[in-house]
């Protein structure tokens, strides 16, 4: 449970890391938790048509939580990308997945901004799809808990995997609701 990374230094992926006690790591890393939890938990919000629909403003003001909370939490993942477990592969992956992360979320304020209904609503749907792979990383990592398979090959795959595919999912997703779209609407 993400709770647990604000109540100790000494548990779970803090454990045993020297960088844990360097004060801006643990405020970059407990500001890219606490705030990849407030997008990954009002993004859904703003899929659901009826509601963004009906409520304009409030999709609008959830909309800005949302950027924002990825815009900070993005550059703080940055930050600690380049401490995590694994060496460089590790390093690279999460960095990669930080800056795809907010250049989607830009992209996705920077085309409603411009009118672009269509493109804004692609560039969420792959903005979405990178905020979830933190469960989809999560989720990874129950291999070698449930298994005889070394954590660190897992965990350094996850690094890449989880945002990877879920980028092409969630394309996959937008072209699916385009369509749909369509066949209603015709």
């Amino acid at each position: 449970m993400s709770t647990n990374y604000f109540q100790s230094n000494d548990a779970g992926i803090l454990e045993r890391k020297e960088i844990a006690d360097n004060l801006w790591y643990l405020f970059s890393f407990r500001i890219h938790i606490f705030l990849g939890l407030v997008s990954i938990s009002v993004g859904p919000i703003q899929f659901i048509k009826k509601l963004r629909n009906r409520y304009k403003y409030a999709h609008k003001v959830v909309g800005y939580v949302y950027s924002v909370s990825i815009l900070f939490s993005s550059l703080t993942g940055l930050i600690i990308a380049q401490f995590s477990m694994g060496g460089w592969i590790t390093a690279i992956g999460f960095s990669v997945l930080s800056m795809v992360w907010f250049f989607t979320t830009a992209m996705a304020i920077k085309t409603i901004r411009c009118g672009d209904v269509l493109n804004h609503k692609k560039w969420m749907f792959l903005s979405y799809g990178l905020t979830f792979a933190a469960i989809t990383q999560r989720t990874l990592l129950l291999i070698p808990l449930m298994t005889e398979v070394p954590f660190m090959p897992i965990y350094q795959l996850s690094s890449w995997l989880p945002w990877l595919l879920n980028l092409n999912i969630a394309y996959f997703l937008f072209k699916r609701s385009v369509r749909i779209n369509r066949l209603t609407n015709s």
